[in-house]
């Protein structure tokens, strides 16, 4: 049973770097105006690439090393952005292991929270900043802070960023607050779908 689950990740690692493949392609093809919608499509599907190809590798597939996650898709993100600063990420996490069925979700919320710091909230930040703090309160339910340094641009209506944003917490049986202020932006997760 386990080398069949390591054989389907490894295929659909394998199917999401022909998709990747594929947006770059079209992207190459289109004016610069539309790339950068292709770009955020391809940070989205890299998120689960890692995820597959962490699992394909992983000894344990029924738990996830989610610091050790966290870790490689925020430094993936950041080389792939390729801004002219260094961003500083911190890492606090309480809890070792979420089952593999909700990393997903948890990380196409993770890539949205980060890419959208990254776009929207550093242009005038000299040291920028992101933490990441997740602590389990009990069996079922981990709460999670994401925060910036930045001072955020964007467009005022609603975004797909955040309406993802939105649909990957209510995935996990979650909800959040969103609270701006002087020093920063910070999101506040409460999420009971992952242990």
């Amino acid at each position: 049973m386990e080398i069949m689950l390591k054989e389907i990740h490894h295929r659909v690692k394998n199917n999401l770097q022909i998709i990747t493949s594929l947006l770059r392609l079209q992207a190459e093809n289109n004016n610069p105006m539309h790339r950068a919608i292709f770009d955020e499509a391809i940070d989205r599907v890299n998120a689960m690439a890692i995820i597959h190809e962490k699992i394909y590798k992983s000894d344990a597939l029924s738990n996830f090393d989610l610091e050790q996650y966290l870790t490689a898709l925020s430094n993936d993100l950041l080389r792939n952005y390729a801004i002219d600063k260094e961003i500083q990420v911190e890492m606090d996490i309480n809890t070792s292991t979420v089952y593999s069925k909700n990393i997903v979700p948890l990380a196409l919320l993770f890539n949205e929270l980060i890419s959208n710091s990254i776009k929207h909230a550093f242009n005038e930040q000299p040291e920028p900043k992101i933490g990441v703090s997740i602590k389990s309160e009990d069996d079922r339910l981990l709460k999670m802070v994401y925060t910036d340094n930045g001072k955020w641009i964007e467009n005022q209506g609603a975004s797909f960023g955040r309406e993802l944003i939105e649909a990957m917490t209510q995935q996990m049986d979650g909800d959040f607050e969103r609270i701006i202020s002087e020093s920063g932006t910070e999101y506040r997760f409460e999420l009971v779908n992952l242990r």
